[in-house]
């Protein structure tokens, strides 16, 4: 789904960690949030990785995640931050994606990062200046082919030298909202809270976000490329083209191609009873017909990947 405006932030290098209520969540509680967020950031790293030469922008991926203690949050969200993820008032390695090149380093959750690219967390209150200049480096880093790291690691410092690999240029930011849906704007792809909850089988939930990452592949939106998006008939192009994409996507990234169609019947469950009375499937084929559409398309899909790999 494409979304004409949409604000979103970068989850897979840098995450803000939600409060999730008005009141001081529970450990329990963030605890899961952060496992559901890593299952989707961990979905499109594998996209993002088995896609690159499909995309047009590419960008340097490590598969961290790397938060600290935000310093606006109540004392409440604080605690229930620094006991349920170990977060604490330095830069920490919130989640270490598996399988990605920081998991492979050695990095866990919990490492303190102590330095990055030899600047140094400032341990005393130097100012936002020396904060600052850490937060540049790491932005930095996470951009370059290589980048250092010095961090504690079970009670003891330690030098990883991390090599990126080259993947398709996305952020991607779980939001906590319990509506189905999932959307992207330019290279940013939002998911809702809900739409993960929906989606337990890893590889529908990839359809949903290699379907997204068709959009951004494929140039649909952004600054400039409202109307179209706002137009019926070229909507229902774009939707189709990304649908097409997505199946091929999935399937590179070792996500079974079935699960495409399988997952339209369970997103459609979550559409109003009136709208499911009067058909109306918005920029969308029907649902019978966007089964058959994927089912097809499936089988391409498969045929293709064969008959590529004969020729290897």
């Amino acid at each position: 789904m494409i979304k004409a405006f949409c604000t979103v932030a970068a989850f897979v290098m840098f995450a803000h960690v939600p409060a999730l209520a008005a009141d001081a969540p529970s450990p329990e509680a963030l605890r899961a949030w952060h496992k559901r967020e890593l299952r989707v950031a961990g979905i499109m790293h594998k996209l993002r990785l088995a896609n690159l030469a499909s995309c047009p922008k590419q960008e340097m991926i490590y598969g961290l995640v790397v938060a600290r203690l935000d310093d606006r949050s109540s004392p409440a969200v604080r605690t229930a931050q620094a006991q349920s993820l170990g977060l604490r008032d330095y830069p920490t390695a919130l989640g270490v994606i598996p399988g990605s090149v920081a998991d492979q380093s050695g990095l866990r959750e919990g490492d303190w990062i102590e330095a990055v690219g030899g600047i140094s967390w400032p341990l005393t209150d130097a100012g936002p200046d020396a904060r600052k200049a850490f937060w540049d480096a790491l932005y930095a880093g996470i951009q370059a082919p290589t980048m250092e790291i010095k961090a504690e690691h079970e009670g003891q410092t330690r030098d990883f030298h991390l090599t990126g690999k080259a993947g398709c240029t996305a952020s991607l930011f779980m939001i906590n909202r319990k509506s189905v849906d999932a959307s992207t704007f330019g290279s940013r792809v939002q998911v809702n809270s809900g739409l993960e909850a929906l989606l337990q089988d890893d590889a529908e939930l990839a359809f949903v976000l290699a379907h997204e990452l068709a959009h951004v592949i494929l140039e649909h939106t952004g600054p400039g490329k409202e109307a179209h998006i706002k137009d019926r008939a070229a909507r229902q192009r774009i939707e189709i083209e990304a649908d097409s994409l997505a199946v091929l996507l999935m399937a590179r990234a070792g996500f079974a191609t079935t699960a495409a169609a399988a997952s339209i019947p369970r997103l459609r469950k979550t559409n109003g009873p009136i709208s499911r009375l009067l058909g109306i499937y918005g920029p969308y084929m029907s649902t019978d017909e966007r089964v058959a559409f994927l089912t097809k398309r499936a089988e391409e899909v498969r045929t293709q990947l064969a008959a590529e790999a004969q020729r290897r």
